[in-house]
């Protein structure tokens, strides 16, 4: 589930110390934060743009976000330029593919390329196949949405496919399932549903 063009309102910001894992993506001012843990300094600032960006029934619990971290497979990136945070991409990294869950920019900086160049630099960070899911195309914001992705190098994928709920009051919902490089085969296709089920929404 991605949210790269949503509409966030949020103006809080973290400062990069020395002793921040930080890696340059764009240009000198522009930082990876790895957030590893609900108790790392730049969680907080992450959730708030989290809980703004994705319906309830969409986000991870809070035990089910512990459960994230202690899952080997899971990461958390936190975007920063000039140390404001910028956005996030939390994702899954498996041998053959990585499956972005979550994707958001904060919208007050929106327009000026962050969304494109944090999701292209991800992409361009590996080898592997990098998989997404988007809500299907029923109005101008989807197709937009859709059209993001497509210019970032994203092909749609036919299979039916519906994501688990993350919480016991709402259903599954369908969405659409995006990956880099090409489309992907119904082998690959059940690999990923398998590991959704069995490890992400475990």
């Amino acid at each position: 589930m991605v949210f790269p063009l949503g509409d966030i309102r949020t103006e809080h910001f973290t400062l990069i110390t020395k002793d921040e894992w930080e890696v340059s993506i764009k240009n000198d001012n522009m930082k990876i934060i790895k957030i590893n843990s609900t108790e790392h300094c730049s969680f907080k600032t992450f959730e708030e743009l989290y809980k703004t960006s994705f319906p309830i029934f969409e986000q991870r619990t809070e035990i089910q976000q512990k459960y994230a971290f202690s899952n080997e497979h899971y990461n958390l990136n936190g975007y920063y330029d000039n140390n404001e945070f910028i956005g996030f991409i939390s994702y899954w990294e498996f041998d053959s593919y990585i499956y972005i869950e979550h994707f958001a920019i904060n919208t007050n900086i929106r327009g000026k390329g962050y969304g494109s160049s944090v999701l292209n630099s991800f992409i361009n960070s590996t080898q592997k196949i990098v998989l997404l899911e988007i809500d299907p195309v029923v109005d101008d914001i989807s197709a937009a949405r859709l059209r993001f992705y497509k210019r970032c190098g994203f092909f749609e994928n036919p299979f039916p496919h519906k994501h688990p709920a993350y919480r016991n009051e709402f259903h599954p919902h369908g969405l659409k399932v995006l990956t880099t490089q090409r489309e992907i085969s119904e082998n690959e296709y059940n690999i990923f549903n398998a590991d959704l089920n069995d490890i992400v929404m475990k």
